[in-house]
């Protein structure tokens, strides 16, 4: 295989992207969680935030092990990174039984997809930067695809109360 040279400054703007992205990202499973909490799928949401922070914490060690410190543009930007998954704006008032918590979930997804090739680009890296560590890498592309997948199995199992007819007046049912 040949060996090609990294940018570093290019390394460390794809990376720093995805760390603001990841702020951003943490608070959009903040809200799922608010979402679906009460529910038979709220440890499931639980869980999948302590993962996604996982997932942020080995990206910012693996900056660190890089050499790279998060830029002044990510520290002004991740406030309003947070900001934006705090909001919520695919599923504002946390209801569960409507289509903006199927666009919810799609959007996790995609979240999720993009985290997957960050991991696979970074892989596809390894013998042009020697700091990368291949373990952790397949790893936390493993962990990615487990996530998506579980986010998969809940929206393929809960799909029909979210698309279900309204209920008729006299029935019980309070959208969440």
């Amino acid at each position: 295989m040949s060996h090609h040279t990294i940018d570093p400054g290019k390394l460390h703007r794809y990376l720093s992207q995805h760390l603001l992205g990841s702020e951003s990202g943490l608070n959009h499973f903040e809200a799922a969680k608010d979402t679906w909490a009460g529910t038979a799928h709220e440890e499931r949401f639980n869980s999948l935030w302590k993962q996604v922070e996982k997932d942020q914490q080995d990206l910012e060690s693996l900056m660190d092990r890089l050499g790279f410190s998060r830029g002044p543009l990510a520290q002004v930007a991740a406030p309003v990174a947070k900001l934006a998954g705090m909001v919520n704006p695919f599923n504002p008032f946390r209801q569960r039984k409507i289509s903006a918590a199927q666009v919810q979930l799609d959007v996790l997804t995609g979240l999720l997809n993009a985290k997957l090739r960050m991991w696979q680009t970074l892989q596809l890296m390894l013998d042009a930067e020697p700091q990368l560590d291949r373990g952790l890498l397949e790893d936390l592309e493993q962990r990615a695809l487990s996530q998506i997948n579980q986010l998969v199995m809940l929206s393929d199992e809960t799909w029909q109360d979210r698309f279900a007819p309204e209920p008729t007046e006299g029935s019980s049912g309070d959208g969440k």
